[in-house]
């Protein structure tokens, strides 16, 4: 498609994009993933405790991977929304802002809660260590926590409604909002 107009915008994400998208998606699905199997697992054993080396790191990596990701957003932009109500659009652009808000505030508030109970993450096999935030604080642990807690639960809604919205832009609009995002 050719344009000689220095604003044009194509139609779909670009390939870098998407895989920001992607792998954050895979990320934020392994750290669900990971709290809902850590309670299958006796207090102590070493399936839990890897249950939650495994939701801590992929709750930093959607982190790391939010810096770049809103970066390439906010200088390559968007692909323009599909022709429909301005109330749509306003909604689709708003849950996608929340979506950055969450990506931002989910793995910095464990960091943090992880911090004020006096402890790093680590991945000692590979000599990493993140730097604390905070230094250690009982009180404010506990309500980190349950901040955290809250955000997660209620994002179990959020991320269903982006995935239902999406699907019905497919398949009931019949638009190409989904396919944006399958290049």
């Amino acid at each position: 498609m050719r344009h000689s107009g220095l604003h044009f915008k194509p139609p779909h994400y670009n390939r870098l994009a998407i895989l920001f998208h992607w792998a954050i998606f895979l990320f934020v699905a392994a750290a669900y993933a990971a709290m809902e199997l850590k309670g299958f697992f006796p207090k102590g054993s070493a399936s839990r405790a890897l249950a939650m080396t495994v939701h801590e790191w992929a709750g930093i990596l959607v982190l790391v991977l939010a810096v770049p990701r809103l970066l390439w957003r906010l200088v390559g932009g968007a692909p323009p929304a599909e022709p429909g109500p301005a109330a749509m659009r306003l909604l689709g652009s708003a849950m996608h802002w929340l979506l950055y808000l969450y990506i931002f505030a989910q793995p910095l508030l464990g960091l943090l809660a992880l911090n004020a109970g006096g402890h790093l993450l680590e991945l000692p096999a590979l000599g990493l260590t993140v730097p604390a935030l905070m230094a250690p604080d009982a009180a404010l642990k506990g309500a980190i926590k349950e901040v955290h807690e809250t955000i997660g639960t209620a994002f179990y809604l959020v991320i269903g409604l982006h995935a239902m919205a999406a699907l019905f832009h497919h398949y009931m609009l019949g638009d190409n909002t989904l396919r944006r995002m399958w290049r």
